[in-house]
């Protein structure tokens, strides 16, 4: 146990080297800087103006080209406000180091003998470069199967309760529910939900109609959707793409469907969640660090394959994106995860839930 707490720990200045670097190489512009000021404006009515949160990050910026706007539940503004009442450089340098630790629980908790494959998962690299998230919902999804593990179910409804911060990669979760007949893990989710919907309107008011018009307002200013890696990314530049995406959707419902029903716990979460970053709206690189707990359920050397695929197709399109290539280029990305998710499936299809259970 000594021995692999310390491998882990030496495994993990690689990540806080990239993340604590990352920050003064991006002259501290990072993602954080809305949720910093998300932090700061919770409570007022300034929370979702975009011209309020603009001038908080007016004096940690160089110059505004970005919209950086805060898109996110107003809990979660709430949660972080702790760090909002930090200098705003000191608060980067904690939000690096925790995403960091959080890597390290997700790994204790879920695949502890394969942790360099996570460490070196290129999605994982991006979301701490551009001051991201992704690691501490990793955190909820294995410490919720851990729960369910223990027969806990109604306290891992609760957990993942928090996940409502990226909703948009939970929509398939019902499927789970239904599936597996996971009642007090629906009750779970709908007293968590309730509390943080609860914290939201006592902390901000009718939050909602303006939380909805800052993601629509991002979402056209940024067009978003020609960089998805997901179906998303395949279809929006399509005719009748609301056609399209609709078929897929439903598509992936039905394939992920079959393959819950007959899978253990801790895959079927997994599956849910890979399910909804493949059909989201808004799924960008470090998103894809969301794949990682079924990944690493797929044996040693099918996630290696399917990590690497997915890696290499960030460190691709990144490039292009960075160098103005090819429109077309960008078809790559969601190729590659779509490709890695098949293959995945395939192979696993049939083997026996034991041989793909976390160890």
């Amino acid at each position: 146990m000594t021995e692999k707490l310390i491998r882990l720990s030496g495994l993990l200045c690689v990540p806080l080297l990239v993340a604590l670097i990352a920050l003064p190489a991006f002259h501290w512009e990072t993602d954080f800087l809305s949720f910093y000021a998300g932090a700061k404006l919770v409570g007022t009515p300034h929370l979702y103006s975009l011209d309020s949160v603009h001038a908080i990050e007016r004096a940690y910026e160089r110059e505004t080209v970005q919209v950086r706007a805060y898109i996110r539940p107003a809990f979660y503004a709430v949660l972080l406000q702790p760090l909002s009442r930090l200098p705003f450089r000191t608060a980067s340098a904690i939000w690096q180091v925790l995403n960091v630790l959080a890597i390290g629980v997700f790994i204790w908790l879920w695949c502890r003998d394969q942790a360099a494959l996570v460490v070196l998962f290129t999605p994982l690299w991006v979301c701490l470069m551009v001051g991201q998230d992704v690691p501490l919902f990793l955190v909820v999804i294995a410490t919720s199967v851990w729960l369910l593990r223990k027969n806990r179910p109604l306290l891992a409804g609760l957990a993942l309760s928090l996940c409502a911060a990226k909703f948009h990669l939970f929509l398939l979760l019902p499927l789970l529910i239904i599936a597996k007949r996971l009642w007090r893990l629906a009750a779970g989710l709908t007293i968590g939900g309730t509390i943080l919907l609860c914290v939201s309107f006592i902390t901000n008011g009718n939050w909602v109609p303006g939380f909805l018009q800052m993601v629509q307002m991002n979402e056209q200013h940024e067009d978003h959707t020609s960089y998805m890696f997901n179906i998303t990314g395949l279809v929006w530049g399509l005719p009748w793409h609301w056609l399209w995406y609709g078929l897929a959707f439903a598509g992936v419902s039905i394939v992920l469907w079959k393959f819950i029903r007959r899978t253990d716990i801790a895959e079927a979460l997994s599956l849910t969640v890979v399910g909804g970053v493949l059909i989201s709206m808004h799924v960008f690189m470090y998103d894809l660090g969301f794949l990682l707990p079924w990944i690493l359920l797929q044996g040693r050397k099918q996630a290696i394959r399917c990590a690497m695929c997915i890696s290499m197709a960030v460190v691709a399109v990144g490039f292009s994106i960075a160098h103005v290539a090819a429109h077309y280029f960008l078809y790559l990305g969601p190729i590659v995860v779509l490709g890695a998710v098949a293959a995945g499936l395939s192979t696993s299809f049939g083997k026996p839930i034991e041989a793909r259970t976390i160890q």
